[in-house]
């Protein structure tokens, strides 16, 4: 009885940090093809939920939802737009959490991985290693009819 509850609690466990993601997957996605980057998202447990093509440029939307207990829910977003112009594509990648444990582990992995802390501002905070900079940005969001949340977003292109 014991190994059957320790397999579900290591599944569970598993499962809760598989929608999060790192620095080092920001990274891979900001450099990866889409079929690559759609790939990583959906191994991390992040579903497709909007795709919009122009002239131009692509952009996909990601969600992640994960439910801690009964009470408290946590969602998750990834979008990145790629812009197409002549042989050059820039990309933009927004990472967004609802969750301020997360946020404090992500800018602990910056420090870790090399990152620096270049500026801030307020509710902004910018940061750079070599050719990369990332930007944390700390913002309230309401949705219809409920009240506002704080949301955490790292945003990094090229």
């Amino acid at each position: 009885m014991k190994i059957i509850f320790t397999l579900l609690v290591c599944c569970c466990f598993q499962y809760s940090f598989a929608q999060r993601l790192d620095i080092n997957s920001l990274e891979k996605l900001l450099n990866s093809p889409v079929r690559s980057a759609d790939t990583l998202l959906r191994n991390s447990k992040f579903n497709l939920s909007d795709k919009e093509m122009g002239k131009g440029y692509s952009n996909y939307y990601y969600t992640s939802y994960e439910r801690k207990d009964l009470v408290k829910h946590i969602l998750r977003s990834v979008s990145f737009m790629d812009v197409y112009s002549d042989d050059d594509t820039s990309r933009l990648i927004l990472y967004r959490t609802y969750d301020e444990n997360e946020e404090e582990e992500l800018k602990n992995q910056l420090l870790a991985n090399g990152y620096q802390l270049f500026s801030s501002t307020a509710n902004n905070f910018i940061y750079k290693k070599e050719n990369y900079t990332i930007t944390n940005k700390i913002t309230l969001k309401t949705a219809k009819g409920s009240k506002p949340v704080t949301a955490y977003e790292f945003e990094l292109g090229r």
